[in-house]
């Protein structure tokens, strides 16, 4: 990851607060789900590695991701319909010796009882939004704030940002990550990740 593109980046998702955005280096056993909640805002954390690969989502607030959204020049009913899917802040890093590349069109969520289902991209909202032709401003702003779809990352590599599952608040389910190393595909799953709860 490019220094320039990770200081723009976290320069945008300033807005939350550092408990979502840090990443704990500190792992559990390969595909091993930790879950934890924080003392400040009462929103969850859940956590996994495999192979050198780390996973962590952090539950952003209904309320929290349309504020975030309207400060930045969004329509109120845009951000309402960003606000009402499940919402992250997900943090993706290489601890392996060699580099790996991913694309979340490989990714894959499965609610209980479901079938495996395409996360939502930052691709597929612009895709959605393209008739209310947002200002550039609102463009780069909302880009920014998404976590890369694709990306390579070197051995100590990581980035941030938000990703979106198209799921009603308190949802469970799981997320199956996959990517690419040394021409070989690898899968990770974190469990029994929950949507936020809308609040009353």
């Amino acid at each position: 990851m490019k220094c320039r593109d990770a200081k723009t980046q976290r320069k945008i998702l300033m807005g939350f607060s550092c408990a979502s955005l840090a990443f704990s280096c500190s792992g559990s056993p390969a595909d091993e789900t930790h879950q934890s909640v924080s003392s400040e805002t009462g929103l969850m954390t859940w956590e996994t590695k495999n192979k050198g690969v780390h996973l962590r989502l952090t539950q952003i607030s209904s309320d929290q991701a349309r504020a975030f959204m309207l400060a930045r020049g969004m329509d109120t009913k845009s951000a309402s319909e960003f606000a009402d899917t499940c919402v992250y802040m997900t943090v993706l890093r290489n601890d392996s010796k060699q580099p790996i590349k991913y694309s979340l069109s490989d990714w894959r969520y499965v609610e209980h009882g479901g079938k495996q289902q395409p996360m939502l991209t930052k691709h597929d909202w612009l895709a959605r939004w393209q008739p209310r032709k947002f200002g550039k401003p609102v463009m780069i702003a909302f880009a920014w704030s998404q976590f890369p779809v694709e990306q390579t990352f070197s051995p100590g590599d990581w980035n941030q940002g938000m990703t979106t599952f198209d799921l009603s608040a308190g949802s469970r389910f799981d997320v199956r990550f996959r990517w690419r190393q040394n021409g070989r595909v690898n899968e990770g799953i974190l469990e029994n990740v929950q949507c936020a709860a809308r609040a009353e």
